[in-house]
């Protein structure tokens, strides 16, 4: 899709009115409409019902514009006016993030964030659970949802998906998989229920609520290599396969989640913070 024929939907999606749209963007109604209309035979669906009141978004027009405005916050953050020198930057940059992520997506973004800020000490703490923002125990954490505390800013940086994994040995038979009773003659693997730190974790129960995993860990790594070794099948950020790994129904069965990037509002306009951020935005967008 053409970003400006994005932009041109959320400015409609929020004025409700092609006049007032296009009043915004400074241009005429006739061009406004042309665009959406392009936009919406690129997709193959209608976005806004045309009323006499004004353009109303249809469903998938909600869910076009929720993510729309995950693009419009990365393309602002990557283009915003840095407010705060960058060089010479020092100190230490405390991030909490969540195992999986931390080290299959940002481990390089900080090795890159390292070599362009040499004055800056990063603490990379990942595991089950995160550290407090409200009593600054990390300048920034990167989680699955959220916060709901007013003092605390957060943003979408990474969406992602999630399928169930096997791997390619284990999956000899996988020709016998062709529902989710069939999964019933594998070992599963997830996590201990009574030890999540986030209810975004129950991933079984959203896809496979009839099944029960016999193999448990708290860690996601520990997950992964049960599945690497053949011991059974689970489910795993796409981001975590490699190429020994087949997905498993992956037509039928997935899991979509999100992670935020967020920061005491008190330390939001530190140079540190803002450059790491800007850094791990601009380098997510361009992936």
């Amino acid at each position: 899709m053409n970003w400006d024929d994005l932009r041109i939907f959320l400015h409609v999606a929020r004025r409700k009115k092609l006049s007032l749209a296009a009043r915004e963007l400074k241009m005429d109604e006739t061009t406004v409409s042309r665009r959406l209309k392009r936009l919406e035979n690129s997709l193959g669906q209608i976005l806004f019902e045309r009323l006499r009141t004004g353009h109303q978004l249809t469903a998938l027009g909600e869910r076009l514009l929720a993510e729309a405005e995950v693009i419009e916050n990365r393309t602002s953050i990557v283009t915003a006016p840095q407010t705060e020198p960058t060089q010479g930057l020092s100190g230490v940059l405390r991030i909490s993030t969540a195992e999986g992520f931390g080290a299959y997506v940002l481990t390089p973004l900080i090795a890159q964030f390292s070599n362009l800020y040499p004055g800056i000490e990063i603490d990379l703490v990942s595991g089950s659970g995160f550290l407090s923002l409200s009593r600054r125990e990390a300048d920034v954490a990167i989680g699955l949802s959220r916060s709901k505390s007013k003092q605390i800013l957060s943003e979408v940086i990474y969406p992602y998906k999630l399928h169930l994994y096997g791997h390619a040995d284990y999956l000899a038979k996988a020709s016998t998989i062709r529902t989710a009773e069939d999964l019933k003659h594998f070992t599963l693997i997830d996590y201990v229920d009574d030890l999540l730190y986030a209810e975004e974790l129950r991933y079984f129960v959203d896809v496979f609520p009839t099944l029960s995993p016999r193999l448990r860990s708290t860690s996601i790594i520990a997950q992964k290599r049960l599945v690497d070794l053949g011991a059974g099948l689970a489910i795993l950020p796409d981001f975590m396969a490699g190429e020994d790994l087949l997905p498993v129904l992956p037509d039928r069965f997935s899991v979509q989640r999100q992670f935020w990037f967020s920061t005491h509002q008190s330390l939001a306009s530190l140079g540190k913070v803002q450059a790491f951020k800007r850094h791990i935005f601009q380098t997510l967008l361009e992936s």
